[in-house]
């Protein structure tokens, strides 16, 4: 099934006509992005499309507990003439035995003295088909059967329940209920009740009679509290959202004229003085190495010149010792070679060879004393240039880094002071957060209160039920003489167990597949690989429990926040794969208070992948404009929804709050 177009006609805050065109250019593109602040209109598009296909049987969140006539009467647009009424049309286009079938719903009503008249028409391939508009209510189950529609339509409260997995149970048991067939059971087993209930009660004497008759009043006046109470509860809770979303909205404001610059303003001022300290410090070592052999540094190039010539200049005066040995070494040795009257022409070659040595070391002793350094002090010097030097200069290369980088934190850290407001300037919105930090307490006081109150409503509903029970087993005993009733009552008990039996092992033969891609659902939207490496859900109770690579078994608690709201996805998008619809995914809201991280794996890895078609309804902070770059490649079409307060009607714009990025080649 591919959704092509939904069009809204004087519909909540849509004034006139809006068409939205959704099908996908192509399969690289399937997200259709909605965008809009809280009050422009995302949750009436939502509604549309489950009002479109499913009437009077919506489960739309404007609706409530209202009549259906109630909830029609309220959606026409303040502003319609009443003439036109409102009407919303939602095209699609399904292969049926290979063939391309074109659908147009078309649901229209206007406001009469005393009722809404509502009509339908479904036009398959541009003709109206009368027998499918007269019992579409029927028919639509075979296009998308309400109970798998919430494993594709939803919103981001059906994630937060989903996330609370203590209270996912009665979720997956419907989801999973439904997914299999198995609310016909369930109906099955329910009538049967009513059966065995009444023929109890109709053979009921009269004394019994009379107590029963008690008791079921008793139970209406039970299920009617419970029903006020779950009614308040509902209120509490939306008081308490809406307390949550005025103090979001307040602290956003303040934080956003420097409120949480002024509370860290002690902290600034402390890291400030720490850095101007630290500074100081720097600048003193500095001058402590100037004082010492840093200025060196400058001469280098004469300080080897110097050490050089030293050198030279040492090897000089070896050169002259020697040679004054050899002068009275080379006498003695021409005066002994004289004496013992050797060869005269030998000895006097021997003496110009000795004569021309020593002249030559005379010559490479003839260097100019200018240093006058002897080896110690020539070797100190070497030492100061192969080491010394380059140690102190990588020294206040180092310094002065660390100097430079204390410069600019500190020049950060004082332009960040000077950006701090005054603090009488923010006391109006400290005064206001802090009104909205306690309204928030008490709502949400309320909240718990009222469904402690419901908690005590359905035990008292409960053992008002129970005792509507014993009265009809009391009356089954003492009837017992009325065979046909015994064994009605008797028949309905054992197919009730038959069918509970049932129930469970159909749950427990499918479950294994629908675990198998809950878990591998999981697995490519959590960050941290192999976190959680099985899933089980209970067959009979629908306790979800999980595990990690070593087996161990890994409680809600030690996940975050962000990690729930993933693991409610993924039995959404688990079930959806299992249910074997290809059907569209929309979803309201879809981010909650994710991180980054799971943000990007949710728009990298769920968005594009969870079908053929996906529709997500966002706010600007939700979707972002990083994760509007990121996720634009997969967008076929984007809208935004503006509300004019003036007009009190919302306007449709292609495009998202921020132009589409640059592509880049």
């Amino acid at each position: 099934m591919i959704l092509d177009e939904l069009v809204l006609h004087n519909v909540g805050v849509f004034g006139g006509r809006h068409a939205f065109a959704l099908t996908p250019p192509d399969r690289s593109k399937p997200v259709v992005l909605v965008g809009a602040l809280n009050g422009a209109g995302k949750t009436t598009f939502m509604d549309a499309l489950h009002l479109a296909l499913f009437g009077p049987l919506a489960r739309t969140a404007a609706r409530r507990n209202s009549s259906y006539q109630a909830y029609l009467r309220r959606l026409i647009h303040q502003g319609a003439p009443p003439s036109e009424g409102a009407a919303v049309e939602l095209a699609f286009h399904v292969y049926q035995e290979g063939t391309q079938r074109n659908y147009r719903i078309v649901r229209s009503w206007r406001e009469s003295r005393s009722s809404v008249r509502e009509q339908l028409d479904v036009i398959v391939d541009g003709a109206r088909d009368s027998s499918l508009s007269d019992r579409w209510g029927e028919r639509v189950e075979a296009f998308i059967p309400r109970g798998v529609a919430e494993l594709f339509f939803f919103d981001g409260e059906k994630i937060e329940t989903l996330a609370e997995l203590d209270n996912a149970r009665d979720t997956l048991r419907a989801a999973i209920g439904s997914l299999l067939g198995l609310d016909l059971v369930d109906r099955l087993s329910t009538d049967l009740t009513v059966l065995e209930r009444n023929h109890r009660a109709n053979q009921a004497p009269p004394a019994v009679q009379k107590l029963l008759d008690g008791a079921k009043r008793r139970v209406d006046e039970a299920r009617s509290t419970e029903t006020q109470a779950k009614q308040q509860a509902a209120a509490a809770r939306t008081q308490a959202d809406r307390a949550e979303h005025k103090l979001q909205t307040v602290e956003d404001q303040y934080r956003l004229e420097g409120g949480q610059l002024l509370e860290q303003r002690n902290e600034l001022e402390t890291r400030r003085q720490h850095l101007a300290k630290t500074l100081d410090e720097t600048n003193n070592q500095l001058i402590d190495i100037a004082s010492g052999e840093a200025p060196l540094l400058l001469v280098r190039d004469q300080l080897a010149k110097v050490s050089e010539h030293a050198t030279h200049e040492i090897a000089a005066q070896r050169h002259q010792l020697v040679a004054d040995v050899l002068d009275e070494r080379d006498a003695q040795i021409v005066a002994t070679l004289r004496d013992r009257r050797v060869k005269k022409q030998t000895v006097d070659d021997l003496e110009q060879f000795l004569a021309n040595e020593r002249e030559q070391r005379a010559t490479a002793s003839h260097v100019e004393q200018i240093t006058e350094l002897d080896a110690d002090a020539a070797a100190e010097l070497r030492r100061l240039l192969e080491h010394e030097l380059d140690n102190t200069a990588n020294h206040i290369a180092r310094t002065i880094d660390e100097r430079a980088a204390r410069i600019n934190e500190l020049e950060d850290v004082t332009r960040t002071l000077a950006a701090v407001p005054n603090e009488r300037a923010l006391e109006d919105l400290r005064d206001a957060r802090d009104a909205a930090i306690t309204e928030l307490t008490d709502a949400r006081m309320n909240a718990e209160r009222a469904e402690a109150a419901v908690a005590d409503a359905e035990r008292s509903t409960a053992e008002a039920q129970r005792r509507v029970h014993n009265l009809l087993e009391k009356a089954a005993e003492e009837i017992a003489e009325y065979d046909d009733t015994n064994r009605i009552i008797d028949h309905a008990e054992r197919v009730r167990g038959t069918l509970s039996a049932l129930r469970t092992e159909a749950t427990r033969r499918n479950l294994s597949r629908i675990q198998g891609l809950v878990t591998e659902s999981l697995g490519r939207l959590l960050r941290k690989d192999r976190l959680i490496t099985d899933l089980q859900i209970d067959p009979e109770t629908f306790d979800v429990s999980l595990h990690g690579r070593t087996g161990d078994t890994i409680l809600p608690q030690q996940l975050s926040a962000g990690e729930r709201q993933l693991l409610a996805v993924s039995l959404l998008w688990g079930l959806g794969q299992a249910s074997g619809k290809p059907l569209p995914v929309v979803i309201d809201t879809p981010l909650g208070r994710l991180d980054s991280a799971h943000r990007r794996h949710l728009i990298s890895r769920y968005f594009p992948q969870a079908s053929h078609q996906v529709i997500l309804l966002s706010t600007d902070q939700e979707i972002d404009r990083n994760a509007w770059e990121a996720l634009h490649q997969y967008v076929g079409h984007a809208y935004c929804l503006e509300y004019d307060a003036d007009s009190g009607s919302t306007t449709a714009e292609a495009g998202y709050f921020w132009p589409a990025p640059t592509t880049r080649n």
